[in-house]
């Protein structure tokens, strides 16, 4: 079980990446907000739930995970664009990146998320997600191949 201190630590270096997991499920802020306070709390909780303090930042995530779901579930929202103001988005670029990656199935879209811009393994999706490592790596090609389309076709258009 980790102490006060160290799972404090641990919180907190895991924060802006919770944040990003939270931004990808939930449009509203408030929602996000409630999805972090909700999953430290669950967290602390549960902390004589974690075995090995290696592992962390899977667990957080999948708590976070689940907190979310649980949220859309509870307010029957679906997932879309993010406010582009809150996010201050600069460049057209990012913002065509950011809105292709929300039109992408949930499924599809936190398995690339957690890839690419959290820096988990496959091993580590597969076990937050509770899905063989062969569905996060065919959720992923299929994402990939979506986006692919997708950024053709504004190519296309420019």
């Amino acid at each position: 079980m980790l102490d006060e201190r160290m799972f404090t630590r641990k919180l907190l270096e895991s924060e802006q990446m919770l944040y990003r997991i939270a931004c990808a499920f939930l449009r509203s802020e408030a929602d996000r907000q409630d999805a972090m306070q909700e999953s430290a709390l669950k967290a602390w909780k549960n902390r004589d739930g974690l075995r090995e303090e290696r592992f962390f930042k899977t667990w957080i995530t999948r708590i976070m995970v689940n907190e979310c779901k649980q949220l859309l579930r509870k307010n029957k929202k679906t997932i879309i664009a993010d406010n582009i103001l809150d996010q201050q988005i600069q460049s057209h670029t990012e913002l065509d990146v950011r809105l292709m990656l929300e039109s992408l199935p949930e499924k599809q879209r936190v398995p690339l998320i957690l890839h690419y811009l959290e820096g988990f393994s496959l091993q580590e999706i597969s076990q937050v997600q509770k899905v063989s490592i062969g569905i996060v790596k065919y959720r992923m090609y299929q994402a990939r191949k979506a986006l692919r389309v997708e950024w053709d076709g504004k190519e296309e258009l420019k």
